[in-house]
């Protein structure tokens, strides 16, 4: 489950960026991830509930916005949906792809109140 640790890594980032607003509180969390990141939102969203009970996040949300993976074909040029990790282009078989999304994970934006 390495989902914990992504929210433990996503708990130090916050706190580091909120620091510069110490009257403020955090009242949401936007994060991004991409389909190949193989994070399971339920699992995510249940690690950070744990980990913030009790602290001066508890009352804060996690707002999670799921991108799938797409690539592009580096020979015809086709923008394809990547599936199951599969990079072969569905067009003209050339296996090799430009990942243009699917591979995120980052911290989006604070909600400061």
């Amino acid at each position: 489950m390495h989902e914990l640790s992504i929210v433990e890594a996503l708990l130090d980032q916050v706190r580091q960026e909120s620091r510069a607003y110490p009257a403020l509180r955090v009242h949401s969390i936007r994060l991004r991830i991409g389909a190949l990141r193989q994070v399971v939102p339920e699992t995510l969203k249940f690690c950070f509930a744990a980990a913030v009970q009790g602290t001066a996040l508890a009352s804060c949300s996690l707002e999670l916005e799921q991108l799938p993976a797409v690539a592009r074909c580096l020979k015809c040029n086709l923008t394809f949906p990547v599936e199951d990790n599969w990079f072969q282009c569905p067009q003209c078989g050339e296996s090799g792809a430009e990942l243009l999304t699917g591979n995120e994970l980052e911290l989006t934006s604070l909600d400061l109140k």
